[in-house]
C-alpha cells in the first residue's frame, strides 16, 4: 500500500491465433490490465465474422427483455443458481442463443402482438362507449355521426368547458350562426362536445378547432345502432378482451418464470461477446499469431504471467519493459486498503491523481469521518446513521440493479457507501457524547439526560472546565483549529512533493513560507485579537492559548509572544516578502498565484467556520422539534414524538447537508493546500461483470 498509484511495466502478449479465444477472454476476466490500443480503429460490429450475428440476437433478446420487464420480473439469483454458460466456443453459444430466440423468445414475441391488438381493441371498445354515453343525454345516435349528408358536417370529441363559451362565439362569427353545438358535462375540467356545421366552412372551422384544444373522438365506420345498444354490445366486448389479455399474459408469465434466468443469462453473455469484439479491436494479428499491448501494475506481473500461461497452455510469449511514455500517459491504479475505496471514490469524483502524486483518499478516510462527526455530532442520529450503515453492508453480497426504480437506486448507495456511514454515524455518536446531544435532546433542556464530556454547544450556560469561554466561542475555535491541522497536512503534502519533483526553492520559499505565514495569522489572531493595530505594537506581548485545550478552568498557555510586532515581521511580513520575490520571477503568472495563495489563505480559513455552522443548524433544528412537542411536559408521548419526527427530518436532510459540506472543505480547502490536480489518467481495465450467469472453470 502506497500514497502514489501503482509503478507500471508495459506489457507484450503474443499467443498463436488458434488460442485468441481463450486471450479474449483471460483479458476480460482482468483487473490488473488495461490494454493500450496499438491502432486506434474505428469499432464496427459489422467488420467481424460473428458481429451481425451476434448484434441481431442481441437486439432480439433486449426487445424482448423491455416489452415484458423480464429484469423487474426475475429477481437476481445467487451465485449458486447463476445460469452455467459454456463460454469456449463462440459458435456453440450462439447456436444455444439462437435456440432460446426461435422458441421463448418467439413466443413472448408472438403473446405480446397478440396482446397489443387486443389492447388497442379494448381502448377502441372503451371509446365507444365513451361516446355513447354522451350521445344519450344530446339526443343524437351513431348514425347522426356516420350517416353522409352533403353539404353538412358532424364533430364530436371533448373540450376544456370554460372554452366554450368563447368557442361559441367565435363559431358563430365564421358560420353566420349556421351550425349546431350540444355539450355534456366530463369529469374533471373538460365537456363533451358534438358540433354540426355546413362543409363551405370546413377549412376556417378546423384551425379553430385546434386552436381551442378540441380532442376529436374517432367513430368506427360500420357502427350503427341506438347508443344504449351500442353500449351492451361494447361492454360484453370488454370483458371478452380483458379474459384475453389476462390469459396472454399468464402465458408469458409462465415462459418467463420458466426461461426467464436462461433469456437474461445468454443476453448478458451476448453483451460479453460483443466485448470480446471491442478487446480484439485494439488488437493486433499478424500472420498466426494475435498480439496485444498494456499496462499491468509492477507488483502484479509475476502473478499476471503465470495465471495467463496457465490459461492458455503456456502458449503465449510475455514481454514486461519499463514504459518509454511521458508521465502524463501513465495510467492511474491505486492501491487503498477495502475499508479505504469508498473514500478513494471520493477523491476519483474529484479527479483520478497523477501518475506521480499523492493519493490523498488515506488523509480521506481519517479526517472525513471527524469532520463529518462534528458537524452531525449527535448520539441518537449518529445511531441511526450506524445503523443505515450496517443495513447497507447486509446489501454487500445481493446484486442490485440502481436503474431498475428508485429504492434500488437507494439500496446501491447504502451498498456501495456502508463503510462510509458506519465510520461517519460511529464518529458522530462519540461527537455526541462529547457534546452530551441525545437525539437533539441535552442535560440543559432535560437534566435526565447525560451531560457533555466536554461542552454543549446548544448551551447558554458556561463551560465547566473553562468558565470564562462561551459554548458558541469553543464551537467556533474547534472548527477553526481543525480546519488548521486538516490545511496544515495539505502543506506537508505539498512541501514533500516539491522535494519530490526536484522543485526546492519552490518547497521552501513558497509551501514553507505559505505555512509559516498561515499558522503566524492564526497565532496574531488568537493572541492579539482581529484589531490588526494591535499587531504592530513592538511593546504588546500576549501569551498564545486555545479555549477548547484548559486545565482546572483555565486555557492552557503553549507558548508566550513578546513582541506583536516582531511575530507580524518575521512571521506574517517576511514570508510574504519571500514568496513575493521568488513568484515575481515567473511574471504575471506568478503574481497572480500569490494573490490568489494569500487571499485563499484568508478565504478557507474562514470557510472552516461551516464545521461550526452546521452543527448550529443541527442543534437548532433538534430544538425546533423539542420546543413543539415538549410544551406540555417531557412526557413518554412528546419525546417518542420528538424523537421519531425529528429524527425523520433531520437524518437524511443534515446528514445530506454534512455530507456535501464535508466534501467541499476537502475538495476545495484541503486539495488546494496539497495541491492536488487530479488530472490524471485512470487505469480502465475491460471487465465484465456477471449478474445472471457463470462460465465454465477454463
Amino acid at each position: 500500500m502506497s500514497l502514489l498509484p501503482d509503478r507500471m511495466k508495459t506489457v507484450k502478449i503474443v499467443a498463436p491465433q488458434d488460442y485468441s479465444r481463450d486471450l479474449l477472454r483471460f483479458l476480460a476476466l482482468r483487473e490488473d490490465i488495461d490494454i493500450i490500443d496499438m491502432q486506434n480503429k474505428p469499432f464496427t460490429v459489422s467488420s467481424f465474422k460473428h458481429g451481425p450475428k451476434i448484434n441481431d440476437l442481441l437486439n432480439q433478446f433486449s426487445r424482448i427483455i423491455d416489452r415484458w420487464d423480464i429484469k423487474k420480473k426475475v429477481s437476481f439469483p445467487k451465485k449458486s443458481a447463476f445460469i452455467i454458460i459454456d463460454d469456449q466456443k463462440i459458435d456453440d453459444i450462439l447456436a444455444r442463443a439462437e435456440e432460446i430466440a426461435n422458441d421463448q423468445l418467439k413466443q413472448l414475441h408472438q403473446i405480446y402482438e397478440r396482446r397489443t391488438l387486443a389492447e388497442k381493441e379494448l381502448e377502441k371498445n372503451k371509446a365507444i362507449i365513451e361516446i355513447a354515453k354522451h350521445l344519450v343525454p344530446l339526443g343524437l345516435s351513431f348514425e347522426d355521426l356516420t350517416e353522409e349528408r352533403p353539404y353538412f358536417t358532424i364533430e364530436v370529441g371533448k373540450m376544456e368547458t370554460k372554452r366554450i363559451p368563447r368557442f361559441k362565439w367565435n363559431l358563430d362569427a365564421i358560420t353566420g350562426g349556421s351550425f349546431i353545438l350540444k355539450e355534456a358535462p366530463l369529469e374533471g375540467r373538460y365537456s363533451f362536445v358534438a358540433i354540426g356545421f355546413l362543409e363551405q366552412y370546413l377549412a376556417d372551422v378546423n384551425p379553430l378547432l385546434v386552436a381551442y384544444g378540441f380532442e376529436q373522438y374517432a367513430i368506427p365506420e360500420r357502427l350503427t345502432g341506438k347508443p344504449e345498444e351500442v353500449i351492451e354490445e361494447s361492454t360484453k366486448k370488454i370483458e371478452a378482451l380483458n379474459k384475453k389479455i389476462e390469459g396472454l399474459n399468464n402465458d408469458a408469465e409462465k415462459i418467463i418464470q420458466e426461461s426467464g434466468l436462461s433469456i437474461l443469462a445468454f443476453h448478458e453473455q451476448l453483451e460479453i461477446e460483443l466485448s470480446y469484439l471491442k478487446i480484439y479491436n485494439q488488437l493486433r494479428t499478424p500472420g498466426q499469431k494475435i498480439a496485444c499491448w498494456g499496462w499491468v501494475p509492477e507488483k502484479q506481473t509475476t502473478k499476471f504471467e503465470k495465471e495467463l500461461q496457465k490459461f492458455i497452455d503456456g502458449k503465449a510469449d510475455v514481454e514486461f519493459t519499463t514504459p518509454v511514455f511521458d508521465e502524463d500517459e501513465y495510467p492511474s491504479k491505486t492501491s487503498v486498503p477495502p475499508a479505504a475505496r469508498v473514500y478513494n471514490g471520493l477523491v476519483n469524483a474529484y479527479g483520478t491523481p497523477g501518475y506521480n502524486e499523492f493519493n490523498p483518499a488515506l488523509v480521506v478516510m481519517i479526517t472525513y469521518p471527524i469532520i463529518f462527526g462534528i458537524m452531525f455530532g449527535d448520539f441518537g442520529h449518529g445511531l441511526i446513521f450506524t445503523l443505515l450503515g450496517v443495513y447497507g453492508l447486509t446489501l454487500r453480497n445481493k446484486q442490485i440493479d440502481p436503474t431498475e426504480g428508485f429504492g434500488n437506486e437507494i439500496k446501491n448507495y447504502f451498498k456501495n457507501g456502508s463503510i462510509l456511514i458506519i465510520v461517519s454515524g460511529v464518529v458522530s455518536m462519540i461527537w455526541g457524547v462529547l457534546f452530551g446531544s441525545y437525539f437533539g435532546i441535552t442535560h440543559h433542556v432535560a437534566h435526565w439526560v447525560p451531560k457533555a464530556l466536554w461542552f454543549s454547544p446548544e448551551s447558554h450556560e458556561a463551560v465547566a472546565y473553562n468558565p470564562g469561554t462561551t459554548p458558541v466561542i469553543l464551537m467556533l475555535e474547534l472548527s477553526l483549529v481543525v480546519g488548521m491541522i486538516h490545511m496544515t497536512v495539505g502543506y506537508i503534502f505539498r512541501f514533500i512533493t516539491n522535494i519530490k519533483e526536484g522543485h526546492i526553492v519552490e518547497a521552501f520559499l513558497v509551501t514553507g513560507t505559505l505555512l509559516v505565514f498561515h499558522w503566524s495569522l492564526f497565532i496574531l489572531v488568537f493572541t492579539f485579537g482581529t484589531n490588526f493595530m494591535n499587531w504592530f505594537d513592538w511593546n504588546n506581548s500576549g501569551t498564545f492559548d486555545i479555549a477548547i485545550i484548559s486545565v482546572k478552568g483555565e486555557p492552557v498557555q503553549f507558548f508566550q509572544v513578546r513582541h506583536a510586532l516582531l511575530l507580524f515581521l518575521g512571521g506574517f511580513a517576511l514570508p510574504l516578502l519571500l514568496m513575493t520575490g521568488y513568484l515575481a520571477t515567473h511574471g504575471l503568472d506568478g503574481i497572480a498565484e500569490l494573490l490568489e495563495l494569500v487571499l485563499s489563505t484568508f478565504s478557507n480559513t474562514i470557510s472552516y467556520a461551516r464545521i461550526f455552522a452546521m452543527n448550529a443548524v443541527h442543534g437548532a433544528l433538534s430544538q425546533i422539534f423539542l420546543f413543539t412537542m415538549f410544551t406540555d411536559g417531557f412526557g413518554v408521548i412528546n419525546i417518542l414524538s420528538a424523537i421519531i419526527l425529528g429524527s425523520l427530518v433531520i437524518v437524511p436532510l443534515e446528514g445530506l447537508f454534512s455530507f456535501l459540506q464535508t466534501l467541499r472543505l476537502h475538495w476545495v480547502e484541503f486539495f488546494a493546500k496539497m495541491h492536488y490536480q487530479g488530472t490524471g489518467t485512470e487505469f480502465k481495465p475491460i471487465t465484465v461483470e456477471r449478474r445472471y450467469s457463470s462460465a465454465i472453470p477454463y
